[in-house]
């Protein structure tokens, strides 16, 4: 432990004592998300996983700015970006259920290589992710009706965290101080969401609910106050997720 200590004071007395070699650059970085879902913790009346999610893959996009602030002499470097990520998982009777987010990464970047021409660097360090489109679905469950416990009326519902934090681990190569390609794995902190089902005699007074149509995030919403003891199984989503991105600094 003291070692560490050590290092990491070392490691932060050179950034402050060679300013002047420390490079500044911004820029545009995009790819594609390639998302694994994982469902943990199932407990209820459903147990079948191909029943509460009809696949596990699903593939999305990111995109927005970057910075980094680099010290070449060292080979470190700080890594930060903006981006606006779409993920998804495909749910209830073959429906795709998007979840639109901002996401900032923090990374610790470590380079080597052949100079201005190119480099490889390894990266790691935490993303926060805030999400800005729908975090709630509900269905009606025609695709439990084979289930026993399952009544008419009863619904489903995928519920996705506000914010998430999760960990990247990454590598990749830089082509004449421009041209960046990467690939990285996400690895979640924690759940990005859950599946609920819900019993019907909570959600008597919901409003919309038409069979075969969803109900409203609203009429849902209605249900906040006894939640907890309407739930008739529960299963926690984890997305991991592989990003292969290109990125270029000006």
């Amino acid at each position: 432990m003291k070692k560490i200590t050590s290092m990491a004071i070392m490691v932060m007395a050179l950034f402050v004592a060679v300013p002047a070699q420390a490079q500044f650059s911004w820029g545009i970085k995009g790819g594609v998300n390639l998302v694994s879902n994982d469902l943990s913790n199932l407990s209820g009346i459903v147990q079948d996983k191909a029943q509460i999610m009809n696949k596990d893959n699903y593939t999305g996009f990111f995109i927005g700015p970057k910075a980094e602030l680099r010290v070449p002499i060292l080979g470190f470097g700080i890594e930060a970006a903006a981006l606006y990520s779409q993920k998804g998982m495909s749910v209830g009777d073959n429906e795709t259920f998007k979840q639109n987010s901002f996401q900032i990464p923090l990374n610790i970047k470590y380079s080597f290589g052949l100079g201005n021409v190119a480099n490889v660097f390894i990266a790691a360090g935490p993303e926060f992710g805030f999400n800005v489109g729908e975090t709630t679905k509900v269905f009606n469950n025609v695709q439990f009706d084979d289930v026993t416990g399952v009544t008419a009326g009863d619904v489903s519902a995928y519920v996705l965290e506000k914010s998430t934090l999760s960990i990247n681990i990454g590598l990749g190569a830089t082509l004449l101080n421009h041209l960046q390609v990467a690939l990285n794995y996400n690895m979640p902190w924690g759940k990005t969401g859950e599946f609920q089902y819900i019993d019907a005699s909570e959600i008597e007074n919901a409003e919309n609910l038409k069979n075969g149509q969803n109900i409203s995030i609203n009429a849902f919403e209605k249900l906040s106050g006894t939640i907890d003891k309407a739930k008739q199984a529960t299963a926690n989503i984890k997305a991991g997720t592989v990003q292969v991105s290109v990125a270029y600094l000006f």
